[in-house]
């Protein structure tokens, strides 16, 4: 059998058009992906502002309560300081009275005194009244000594129980002013470090959703990202100097350490899934000061505050549950 021209010819548009189908179909399989892809980033992006927004507003019930305990502890400052102010004005009213009733009696006794002189002067003849004046002027004297020495006496224990009083006062306003100081700026040291790691964190996620199959450094005005194996692996902070690493199992997020320089500042933990389940903040001294735990939420639903004695013994933690 001979192939002529025309089977050629009708072989070649049979080739041509078979050529074109799959050419159709590939490209309807490339816009179906493309479609899903874009699909994919938007319900990234939704979920990344549902976070940053539940994020919020955590930060803001975390200030208010920070708030709340310092007013509670303001008024408990002034409570104290009215109740000490009440314990002076007694004290003071208390020698007051007993200097009035001390001064009366003397003044009793003096008046006995000259009456019994003026009697005595009475009966007695002209020397012995002037012997008699002489002791009048000599008691009174001696009566007016007394009278000062009490009313020193007194004035000095007033002026030492006012003086005690004021420097106990002082004391305690300077030891609930210095904790006032020291538990604001814990609160405000522990919402800033809060914020940063899970600004960090939703940037991990964010870049993730964003650089699937990608493999780059992208550097922005406050990150430098270092994407790997289409993840995330470390991020360095430009304002802070802070570096996060980001560790994966499996490909699924498994922990991260943010270091400032060698030491270490805080380390975050994931489950199976890749959610956040507890977080831990290091102090200069390399011990852990706080642990959180989170919720199915990613919220924080505890508070561990650790404090350590002069030996560098853990003491037991202080728990606050939100």
């Amino acid at each position: 059998m001979e192939i002529s021209l025309t089977h050629i010819l009708l072989a070649a548009i049979g080739m041509g058009v078979l050529v074109i189908i799959v050419q159709t179909i590939i490209f309807n399989k490339l816009k179906l992906l493309q479609a899903q892809a874009s699909q994919q980033v938007s319900d990234a992006n939704q979920q990344h502002s549902g976070a940053i927004e539940a994020m919020q507003t955590m930060v803001q019930d975390l200030f208010q309560a920070g708030v709340a305990e310092i007013k509670t502890a303001q008024l408990d400052c002034q409570n104290k300081n009215q109740q000490s102010l009440k314990a002076v004005n007694q004290l003071i009213t208390a020698k007051i009275q007993d200097a009035q009733t001390e001064n009366t009696k003397m003044h009793s006794q003096l008046q006995t005194q000259l009456q019994q002189l003026q009697q005595d002067v009475s009966t007695q003849s002209n020397e012995q009244h002037k012997q008699t004046r002489s002791n009048i002027i000599a008691a009174i004297a001696s009566t007016q000594g007394l009278l000062q020495a009490s009313i020193s006496n007194t004035d000095s224990q007033l002026n030492t129980a006012i003086q005690d009083a004021q420097a106990e006062l002082e004391k305690n306003a300077n030891q609930l002013m210095f904790t006032h100081k020291q538990q604001q700026l814990s609160n405000l040291e522990t919402l800033s470090g809060l914020i940063q790691n899970l600004r960090v964190q939703n940037l991990v996620e964010l870049t993730n959703e964003l650089a699937q199959h990608t493999e780059l450094k992208v550097d922005t005005l406050d990150f430098v990202k270092h994407l790997g194996e289409c993840k995330v692996v470390k991020i360095e902070d430009k304002h802070t100097g802070q570096v996060t690493q980001v560790y994966y199992e499996n490909g699924i997020k498994h922990s991260s350490d943010t270091l400032q320089g060698d030491q270490l500042k805080y380390q975050m933990l994931y489950d199976h899934e890749g959610k956040l389940v507890k977080g831990i903040e290091y102090g200069n001294d390399q011990r852990v000061i706080f642990e959180y735990l989170y919720d199915g939420a990613g919220e924080i639903s505890q508070r561990l505050e650790y404090g350590y004695d002069a030996n560098g013994k853990q003491a037991d933690p202080i728990k606050k549950v939100y």
